[in-house]
């Protein structure tokens, strides 16, 4: 058992191997199914008023109801719900969909527009069971709505899952993260847990006809923490694709004395917004970031600003994403801003001798030495930097490395301590690191990791339809 184990989590980092090795189709599906029916309930009451589509479902629910009063030998309660599902076309949604599907958002106009597919796929293997109960998909971004348990009762939850092919090669899908904002899912008695994994494949690819989720499964909260390897085979139905992006053309140039920026476009995809933005290849400096940058919601009943949580760039283009679940077609954004911040282009060198207390060397003339304190363990090098606006981070932050006169190589501390603080001090930003208490060849030179390049302060307000 201890090698099959083995083998198995070895598959992970293998992909090749996977294919030495298939887990089992399913054998428990019908008891894993018949243990789930309890999330099978559809919550009719809310759904059904959204659409005028569903109006007519209402109606020939009544009509079978109808039936059934007329004939009680035919009538069957427990079909009413699913038969008025095939008159729609639709299919069965569980109360745990529809809860993290929420009430708005493109995940809940998908289950309205009866693009849920039903999947009822499970993988069991050491005692773990997974069921892929069903998911919304296009070619480029696929939701998978999942029950996981254990016969022991805990709670386990995917470790890096991943998308393979058929034959057993990765597909190119990053799965969708927002760190401590992530939906941490439904929990039922005896530790079952229903929740959604979100993978979104990059420009140019596409989800095949049929793939596979696998990765290891690891249960939570216990002494002893315990994965197994578990792969489940999900088929797509072409003709339920649902619409998990869109496009809202922006096409607005702030310029920023001279420095100009556009927003190009918003691009809406499963639980996020990502807010692309150009640079004009006529600036004469780099754009680092938007100052004090903001995106609403502004539908009726107040503004919901939403968090952004990545930024990704290179030398001319970049994009932030924003988390925002429930933004739907036809809410108004807002994007707000109070300047612009460009990259710092000059020699990012500080050099200090710390007998004397002296600063030889800066990147400008901004940045001034405060204080050289001296400990037992550490030597602690206090700077700061005049900021524009109160409150700035701004700081001369060392890289790990630093040298002494003689070039001999030396090190910052790395015992798990603090050893580094920034605080505002009314219109001055001051920082400080340490470094180990021994006698050094002076000058030390540092070589800057993060230096501020300048702000470029404006208001302004764009708003997106």
């Amino acid at each position: 058992m201890g090698e099959e184990k083995e083998r198995l989590l070895e598959q992970y980092f293998q992909s090749a191997a996977i294919a030495s090795r298939r887990i089992p189709e399913p054998l428990l599906e019908e008891a894993v199914a018949a243990g789930l029916n309890r999330g099978k309930r559809i919550r009719r009451s809310r759904t059904i008023m959204r659409r005028s589509a569903f109006f007519i479902g209402a109606v020939a629910a009544a009509v079978i109801l109808g039936i059934g009063i007329a004939f009680p030998q035919a009538y069957n309660p427990s079909e009413v719900s699913g038969l008025a599902a095939k008159l729609l076309g639709r299919e069965e949604v569980p109360d745990y969909v529809e809860q993290l599907a929420g009430d708005r958002g493109i995940l809940r106009e998908a289950l309205d527009d009866g693009k849920y597919q039903v999947v009822a796929r499970t993988a069991s293997y050491g005692g773990y069971q997974v069921t892929v109960d069903g998911m919304l998909t296009d070619l480029n971004h696929v939701v998978l709505f999942y029950t996981s348990r254990s016969d022991a009762g805990e709670r386990i939850t995917p470790d890096s899952p991943r998308l393979f092919t058929l034959g057993y090669d990765p597909l190119n899908a990053v799965q969708f993260k927002a760190g401590s904002q992530q939906l941490k899912g439904v929990t039922e008695e005896g530790g079952i847990y229903h929740d959604m994994i979100i993978f979104d494949l990059p420009l140019g690819e596409t989800l095949p006809s049929e793939f596979y989720l696998a990765g290891r499964w690891r249960n939570e909260g216990s002494r002893i923490p315990q994965d197994e390897w578990l792969e489940v085979k999900i088929p797509v139905k072409v003709n339920r694709l649902a619409v998990l992006e869109r496009d809202i053309d922006v096409n607005r140039t702030l310029n920023f004395d001279g420095q100009k920026i556009k927003v190009t476009t918003v691009k809406k995809v499963v639980q996020q917004l990502d807010v692309f933005f150009q640079s004009d290849p006529s600036n004469t400096k780099r754009v680092k970031d938007i100052y004090e940058l903001v995106m609403y919601n502004d539908r009726t009943g107040g503004n919901t600003a939403y968090n952004a949580f990545a930024m990704a760039s290179n030398s001319l283009d970049w994009k932030i994403s924003y988390l925002a679940p429930d933004y739907q077609a036809g809410d108004s954004l807002i994007l707000t801003g109070k300047g612009l911040g460009t990259t710092f282009d000059g020699e990012m060198k500080m050099v200090i001798n710390t007998e004397k207390k002296t600063l030889i060397q800066a990147p400008d003339s901004r940045l001034q030495l405060k204080s050289i304190e001296r400990s037992d363990s550490f030597i602690r090098i206090r700077t700061a930097i005049q900021t524009p606006l109160q409150g700035l981070a701004y700081v001369a932050r060392p890289k790990i490395g630093f040298k002494d006169a003689t070039g001999a190589a030396y090190y910052l501390p790395q015992d798990g301590e603090i050893h580094e603080k920034w605080h505002s001090n009314g219109e001055w930003s001051e920082y400080y690191f340490d470094i180990p208490a021994r006698q050094y060849a002076q000058p030390l030179t540092f070589d800057l990791s993060d230096y501020p390049g300048g702000l470029i302060l404006q208001d302004f307000k764009i708003e997106i339809k």
